[in-house]
């Protein structure tokens, strides 16, 4: 008796060639935002271009939250909040892209490009 028969590498081929195809789907390279969209709460605070540099500093419910725009990126450089999460998430540049401070209610989302499906979408 056969351990493995021909159909069966042919399940497990198959098998390996739908987990290749949605790596590069799902967790392919994403392009690069050109916008980023800062919100307080769920109003649209400004809107700020990642290709000029500069610090830009917003008002949350618990105070002030730096952000910094850099080399085509974006991130929260200081904020109040007690666990600063929000400052660790670091640089954020491609299309969905979100870094939020949630005790603050300061929401930075990168826009612009091609816009790509991730997990919320399906």
């Amino acid at each position: 008796m056969k351990l493995v028969r021909p159909a069966d590498l042919l399940v497990l081929a198959f098998g390996a060639a739908l987990v290749g195809a949605s790596y590069a789907l799902f967790w392919g390279p994403r392009s690069a935002g050109d916008t980023a969209v800062v919100f307080v709460g769920q109003t649209i605070h400004r809107e700020l271009p990642l290709q000029e540099e500069r610090t830009v500093t917003v008002d949350g419910v618990l105070g002030e939250s730096v952000i910094r725009v850099s080399d085509g990126r974006i991130r929260f450089t200081d904020s109040p909040c007690p666990a600063r999460y929000c400052v660790h998430t670091g640089w954020i540049e491609r299309t969905g892209e979100v870094a939020a401070c949630l005790p603050n209610g300061v929401v930075i989302e990168i826009r612009g490009g091609a816009r790509e499906f991730d997990a919320i979408n399906l």
